[in-house]
């Protein structure tokens, strides 16, 4: 398809929803939802997901890779015992009555992109996190969801495991006193990556499409599946990779929106020298009135820590006392380290963060999500901000209003982007 072809297609496919020929689309669904996934990657496992939920069915897999899109399609008949129809170009699922909700797995350049035209469309939305690639059009994603009264949930799944309500419940009733401090922290062991040349687009491959809203650039393996992580056109690093999953945590706990301000160390250490355009290495801090939230992240680290339970969890510094919370339990400490309370029970995904959003399809009440495109905006917000303020070098203050910053005008350009000539963010 050409580039005038696809801003035609795309045109008209937002101009039928907004004119009312997506309205049974946008109809909420009876027993079943109807789901068209996008993306093979983390996609698998969300299509498997709601392939076996009884209120849920698989109806499209889309990627622009043939070969990984007929693959999952096959691996879905297994499951459900209905083949998906393999979709390349998802502005097609705009248009068909016969799909509900989009859960969209594709990189992090296209989650907002999608959200938007699918909310125009009369979809409701499944986004994998981050919520967005920048705040400007995650900011534009909640606006389409609320304006076009859609549900869209955002992919923190942590949430969905029963013993942070209780750990958050015990913070509120003062069990470490007035916290102070927030420490989210993000170990991993992740590889390097390599120099690579360019190269001819594999067979069966749309990679201008792939590309999308980011700047046309030759067809690179690093550029490609799991590698655009480390690469700021396409990723947001490891921060808002996997770290968002505990930026979202601490946030939530304390129910925090946009910081005040926000500072940033990083380097590459583990990686020195390497195509990595992300650090391995970061330190955040986001300023609130009266509390200080960290962020630490060691993506060369190969061992656990010690006295945690899990790699990835939250610290919670109170006046009286400290809490450590991950995704398996949390412990209570008060002064010379006495015990508090403690809760520990291995947790695995069991499909409930899925269940939720497929209930909620059902019965459109957004305020029932376990977490709705506003807390995913906030928490990819504030992954976006530690970024800008690495890139920069700089302490940079922020006003919650206009979420712009206000003592550095240049350091407004990385709140957004530029998109591509047919790839463009429609009005909403």
């Amino acid at each position: 398809m050409s580039d005038l072809d696809r801003r035609s297609f795309l045109e008209g496919s937002v101009a039928a929803a907004a004119t009312g020929l997506g309205v049974a689309a946008a109809a909420a669904p009876s027993e079943t939802v109807n789901v068209a996934v996008l993306g093979c990657g983390r996609g698998s496992g969300l299509a498997r997901f709601f392939a076996r939920l009884k209120e849920s069915q698989v109806v499209a897999i889309c990627d622009i890779d043939n070969s990984r899109g007929a693959a999952l399609c096959r691996q879905i008949e297994q499951i459900s015992g209905r083949r998906p129809e393999h979709v390349v170009d998802y502005r097609r699922l705009l248009e068909r009555n016969d799909v509900d909700a989009l859960a969209v797995a594709t990189p992090d350049h296209w989650h907002a992109p999608v959200t938007i035209n699918a909310c125009l469309a009369g979809k409701d939305v499944y986004v994998e996190k981050p919520a967005s690639h920048n705040v400007r059009e995650g900011r534009l994603a909640v606006q389409a969801a609320r304006k076009y009264k859609r549900i869209v949930q955002h992919g923190t799944n942590l949430r969905a495991a029963p013993h942070y309500r209780k750990a958050w419940k015990m913070l509120a009733d003062g069990v470490i006193g007035k916290v102070m401090m927030v420490k989210a922290i993000n170990n991993q062991r992740r590889g390097r990556l390599p120099h690579r040349k360019d190269e001819p687009v594999p067979t069966g491959v749309d990679y201008d499409l792939w590309m999308g809203p980011a700047p046309k650039r030759p067809f690179n393996r690093n550029r490609f599946h799991t590698g655009w992580h480390w690469l700021w056109d396409y990723g947001t690093g490891d921060l808002g990779n996997d770290g968002v999953h505990q930026v979202d945590l601490g946030r939530w706990a304390l129910n925090l929106g946009a910081p005040k301000a926000v500072s940033c160390s990083g380097a590459k250490l583990g990686w020195k020298g390497d195509a990595h355009e992300v650090p391995d290495a970061m330190v955040v801090t986001w300023e609130y009135e009266d509390l200080l939230y960290v962020f630490e992240q060691r993506d060369f680290t190969p061992y656990r820590m010690p006295a945690h339970q899990n790699d990835n969890d939250n610290i919670f510094y109170g006046d009286a006392g400290y809490m450590m919370v991950d995704r398996d339990g949390y412990r209570v400490f008060h002064q010379r380290g006495k015990p508090g309370p403690s809760f520990h029970k291995k947790w695995t995904d069991d499909g409930g963060h899925y269940q939720n959003f497929i209930t909620c399809v059902k019965n459109r009440r957004q305020e029932d999500l376990n977490a709705d495109i506003l807390e995913g905006h906030y928490s990819a917000m504030l992954c976006h901000l530690g970024n800008i303020a690495y890139r920069t070098g700089k302490r940079l203050e922020f006003d919650a209003r206009t979420e712009t910053f206000t003592n550095d005008k240049a350091a407004n350009d990385l709140l957004g982007r530029e998109y591509r000539k047919g790839y463009e963010l429609p009005k909403v």
